[in-house]
This record gives C-alpha cells, sequence and structure tokens, in this order.
C-alpha cells in the first residue's frame, strides 16, 4: 500500500494553496493566526481584496460617510455595521478555518453584475441606495468565487447583514415610516393621556404632533421636528435586531421571529420615546429639544437591546433541544494557506478587475464630464428668498412671515425660505376675502435630497389628503421676451421677463425664466383638516423650479436637479396654500395672479442659468456645463 503524505493530501483539495507556508518547522498554523482567524499571508491578501473594493467603490463610500455624520441618528449605525459582520466571522472563526477553500468560478458572475449594476445606478439611475446594495452584491460574489460554496454558507450572512449600513433612499423610507409615525404619536397620547392625571398635565394628539400642557403653564409642542421625517431610528432598531437574532439565537425560526418582532419593537421604543419627552417637558421645556432630544432617542437603544435580548430568552425556553455535535467538514482547510495563495488565479484576476474597473469608472466619468458631487450654487448676492417684495399690483401681505425653530428648520433642510400669507387687493366689497399663503425653500449641493411636500408633511399635521390633480397655470406671455444670449431661445424655451417698475431694488432690469414657462404646472391636493372627510378643506398646490427648468413631482425634481452632466445642482420649491378657494383649479387661478407678479423677484432669488452653463457664473470658476 502506498503511504500519501498528510501534507500532500491536504494540498490536493486546495486551488493554488501550498500548506505549511508561512509555518513554523513543526509548530501549529493555528499558532500564527492573527485574533485566531487568519494567517499573516491571509491578512496581505484580505486587505489587498479590501483596498481593491475601496478603490472601486470611492465614490459611494464617500457619500455614504458624508450621509452619516450628517444625520447621525438616523444613519450613523451604519459606523458600527461592519464591526458587527467582522465579529460574526470572528465568532465563527474555528468552523472558518477548518472549511475547506476552493476556487469556484461560477462566483464570477454575481461579481461582475454587482459591478455592473453599481455602475448602471451611478449612471443612469442615480441612486445611492441601489449603488449600495450592488456593493453587497459585489462582495457576496467575490466571496463565493475565491473560497468555494463550503465557505460562502459561513460567510452569507455576515456579508448579507451589511446592508443595514446602507442609507435609504428616503422617499422609500417615508413611504414605509410615515404611517408608523403616526401610530407612535397616537400611543403616546394614549400613554401620556394615562399619565397626565397623576403627574398634573394635559396632552393633546394632533396627527403625529402632541401638545402638553402642565397645570398652570403654557403649551409645550412634541414631536414637530419630525413631522415630515417618519419615524427616526427604525432602522437602527431593526439593525439591532439583526445583530441579536445572528450572535443569540442560534435556529433559523428564532432569528426570524427576532427579526418580524424588530418593527414592533421600534413602535413600542418610539412610543416609549415620546412619552418621556412628554414628560420631560414638564419639567424643562428644552428638554424636548435639541440635542436633548437626540440623546434621549439614543439612549433607549439600550432598553431595546434588552427587550431583544429577553425575546430571543423566551424563544430559547419554547423549545429545548441539545444542539447535535457538529463534525468538522472533510478536506483541506484554509489554515494551511500561505504566501503562494496569492498567486492564484481566481486570486490576481479579481483583483485586476476591481482596479481596471476602477480606473476605467473614474476616467470615463471625467471624460463623459459627469459629476457625481454637486457644489452648492447660491443667486447673485446670495440674494434670498426672504428679499420677494411683501405687496404687488394685486396682492399684500398680512401678518408677518412665519419663522420656525431650530428643530423645524433642520428637518426642513434650508434657512433660505419664506412662508408668507397674502391677501388679495383687488376683491370687491361683496367677495370674501382671499388669502394666499406662499411657502419658498431653496436647495442647493446634495445627492439624494427629496423636498418636503404637503402629501407628506399635511397628513403628518394630523390632515387627511382627499385627491390630486394637476393644474396649469396661467402667466402673462406678453411679459417674455426671447433670451438674446441663447441660440434658437424659441425652440429652446428660455424668456426673459423685465422686473417690474414697483419693485423696491431691481426695477427696469431683466431676469431669466425657468425654460417653457408657459408650460408651468401646480401639483393641487385638497386635504380635509381633519380625519372627518366632511370637516373644512384646504388645498395646497406646488412646482419646482431646478437649473433653469420646472417640474411638479418630487420624484421628477432629482432627476432634474441632479443631472450628472452639470457641475452644479439647486432647486427651489414653490407651494401656495389657501382655505379661501374651492377647488384646485381657484388654487390654480390665484396663484397664477400671485406669480404672475412675484416670478421675476423670486427668479433674482435663483441663479441665473443661463449665464451658468455659459461659464459667466459663479465669477472665476469655468463652468462644466455647457451644452
Amino acid at each position: 500500500m502506498t503511504t500519501v503524505p498528510q501534507s500532500a493530501a491536504a494540498g490536493s483539495g486546495v486551488s493554488g494553496f501550498t500548506p505549511g507556508v508561512g509555518s513554523r518547522a513543526g509548530g501549529s498554523p493555528e499558532q500564527e493566526r492573527v485574533g485566531g482567524l487568519l494567517t499573516p499571508p491571509q491578512v496581505v491578501l484580505s486587505s489587498l481584496l479590501l483596498m481593491g473594493m475601496a478603490f472601486l467603490f470611492w465614490h459611494w463610500l464617500l457619500r455614504q460617510h458624508w450621509m452619516s455624520i450628517g444625520a447621525p441618528s438616523d444613519w450613523g449605525h451604519a459606523y458600527v455595521i461592519p464591526f458587527i459582520s467582522l465579529y460574526l466571522l470572528w465568532r465563527e472563526r474555528e468552523q472558518i478555518v477548518r472549511t475547506r477553500v476552493s476556487t469556484f468560478w461560477p462566483g464570477v458572475l454575481p461579481f461582475l453584475l454587482g459591478i455592473g449594476a453599481y455602475f448602471v445606478s451611478v449612471v443612469v439611475i442615480k441612486n445611492h441606495m441601489l449603488q449600495g446594495l450592488a456593493i453587497v452584491l459585489t462582495i457576496a460574489g467575490l466571496a463565493l468565487w475565491l473560497t468555494g460554496p463550503r465557505m460562502f454558507r459561513i460567510l452569507f450572512l455576515p456579508i448579507a447583514y451589511l446592508v443595514f449600513a446602507i442609507t435609504i433612499s428616503e422617499m422609500i423610507m417615508i413611504k414605509i415610516t410615515f404611517q408608523l409615525q403616526l401610530i407612535a404619536s397616537q400611543g403616546a397620547g394614549f400613554m401620556l393621556g394615562m399619565l397626565g392625571p397623576v403627574m398634573g398635565f394635559l396632552v393633546e394628539v394632533d396627527g403625529n404632533t402632541l401638545t402638553v400642557t402642565p397645570k398652570g403653564g403654557s403649551p409645550i409642542p412634541l414631536n414637530v421636528a419630525e413631522a415630515c421625517s417618519g419615524m427616526r431610528m427604525v432602522i437602527a432598531f431593526i439593525a439591532l435586531a439583526g445583530a441579536v437574532a445572528l450572535i443569540s439565537a442560534k435556529h433559523w425560526w428564532q432569528r426570524v421571529a427576532v427579526i418580524a418582532l424588530a418593527l414592533p419593537v421600534a413602535i413600542f421604543m418610539n412610543v416609549v420615546r415620546v412619552a418621556v419627552l412628554g414628560i420631560a417637558s414638564t419639567f424643562d421645556g428644552e428638554l424636548a429639544k435639541g440635542d436633548a432630544h437626540m440623546m434621549i432617542g439614543t439612549l433607549l437603544l439600550l432598553p431595546g437591546l434588552l427587550l431583544f435580548l429577553g425575546i430571543v430568552w423566551a424563544l430559547a425556553k419554547i423549545v429545548e433541544e441539545t444542539p447535535a455535535a457538529k463534525a468538522p467538514p472533510p478536506g483541506p482547510s484554509i489554515a494551511t494557506a500561505g504566501w503562494a495563495a496569492m498567486r492564484r488565479p481566481s486570486y490576481l484576476l479579481s483583483l485586476a478587475i476591481m482596479v481596471v474597473c476602477g480606473a476605467s469608472m473614474t476616467a470615463g466619468i471625467h471624460y463623459a464630464g459627469i459629476h457625481l458631487r454637486k457644489k452648492s450654487i447660491e443667486a447673485p448676492g446670495n440674494r434670498a428668498l426672504i428679499s420677494v417684495p411683501t405687496e404687488t399690483p394685486h396682492w399684500k401681505q398680512v401678518g408677518t412671515d412665519k419663522l420656525e425653530s431650530a428643530e423645524v428648520e433642520e428637518t426642513l433642510g434650508t434657512k433660505n425660505y419664506i412662508t408668507r400669507t397674502f391677501i388679495r387687493k383687488d376683491r370687491k366689497p361683496d367677495q370674501p376675502p382671499m388669502e394666499l399663503q406662499l411657502h419658498a425653500a431653496y436647495y442647493t449641493g446634495g445627492v439624494d435630497t427629496v423636498p418636503h411636500i404637503p402629501e407628506r408633511c399635511y397628513v403628518g399635521g394630523g390632515m387627511t389628503a382627499l385627491r390630486t390633480e394637476i393644474v396649469p397655470l396661467k402667466l402673462d406671455p406678453s411679459l417674455w421676451s426671447l433670451h438674446p444670449g441663447v441660440e434658437n431661445a424659441e425652440k429652446a424655451g428660455v424668456y426673459r421677463q423685465r422686473v417690474p417698475n414697483w419693485s423696491p431694488d431691481g426695477a427696469g432690469s431683466s431676469v431669466t425664466l425657468p425654460r417653457e414657462p408657459g408650460a408651468m404646472k401646480l401639483r393641487v391636493t385638497e386635504f380635509a383638516t381633519g380625519s372627518n372627510k366632511s370637516s373644512p378643506k384646504i388645498y395646497a398646490g406646488y412646482l419646482f423650479i431646478a437649473n433653469g427648468g420646472h417640474v411638479s413631482s418630487a420624484e421628477e425634481v432629482r432627476l432634474l436637479a441632479f443631472d450628472l452632466k452639470s457641475d452644479y445642482a439647486y432647486y427651489l420649491k414653490v407651494q401656495f396654500t389657501s382655505r379661501s378657494v374651492q377647488s384646485p383649479e381657484e388654487l390654480a387661478e390665484q396663484a397664477s395672479s400671485l406669480m404672475g407678479d412675484l416670478i421675476p423677484e423670486i427668479m433674482r432669488c435663483v441663479p441665473d442659468w443661463v449665464e451658468v452653463e455659459a461659464g459667466r457664473y459663479p465669477a472665476g470658476e469655468a463652468s462644466k456645463d455647457a451644452s
């Protein structure tokens, strides 16, 4: 009988691995594993693969960093997710070092598919969330390709957990969590209502806004800053549930149960958070605002963790099982990998693909004039919306401009806004007064910003949306003239309009209007001011002016404002609201009058896009937008 040396038998089953390389003579490879998991050659190999991934996806990583650091209460947990994934790997280190590693060439397909999906979501779809999902697919494909199906079974869950580090598109978050916020507010109102008589305060609930009135004190509004943003930290709670399920639960059914309970737990903890804020505000109103408000929400992650651990404990008591002893997997293990592994064709090819694709993507983006990161741009002289005149030939302001609190401004996302109520001056004595509120907000820079619109914010304030219509504005085209600096201006729809003589500081000058100003439309929604549809009605209509054009939906404005060919990005939301009108058509009629008076002044508060495209504005910078 021929005896096969143990080292030869081990090497025969591992593609490209040289057993014993990098180990001390007569010593055990386990003694040289860093953290009990990787040998020094594997640390180098993994580091090079990690650098290749970072080089390929650095645009996304940088944007994710700015999103997480800009909204730590919503997405700050993204920094922790990779470390939890690493812990999940380290916890399975004994099984990993005993599991056979082999090159699995079909893994190339998901690897390349992930890279391709990333490129499409960058250039075509322009969606940060889809880019992140494509990155996770790429990592999974790479792991399957280089380690084989046996190892991939162990790596799958830690890789899949990285999904929680991806910022979900705000539009999706609002749709998912908006109703949850209402439920949480109603629950907090019920809880505070039970405690109120005992602790000496009253509570009123209106949508997701609660008002706590201490005995003998002034009303204190709660949760106002979140009226448009949905339930904060819901993804953090679900990520926490996922971590507890993967670390503490032993069976698949227990893990599924824990993750399924994440949403109810998140709702319950949000009820507790708002109730705690309500009680705290009766002692000091500042505790419901700013940093204290955010700290209380963050601290509640700890009882949330304890609650998830309690769920795991209860599920473990339901079925008592004696886990079967796991036999060590057959075949050679990863513990034998040495420096020769770095010469494996699959490893060298994967590195080459990442480097070539990363360099090609970066070069192609620059060559095509694509700008993934937009620069901020302001109106000439940093003219703000507050400068819009308070009186026109047909309208005059009543009352004062509405100024929001710092918390609401943070949620709104801009400090350049106006909320001003006008009354029509030319109404006949037998006609009721006509009031029209103008709200305008200016945004610039950013990537995946989604504007706040009445369908979300008003419903969050307790109103009921009844119907939505698209209604055209009727402006006076006799006031327009073709732009003299634009070739084929009529075909391009580029017009100018003189600033009227009644303007306080711009009379006689001309401004560029949004392209095809005659096609401007309002998206008008009819709201009932309470949950009862027969309650008094309010009509709100809006449009967006963005990068020299205009649209009437939140979905369209992101595509218009963040055109990849443009170096700069801005959009202006213009919204009209009235309780005096009786239909969407009447709101559009009154808005046409006020907009017709104010559009030259409004356009003075945004950049002249013709000047931007021609490279003459901002001064001192050559534009890359010329078309």
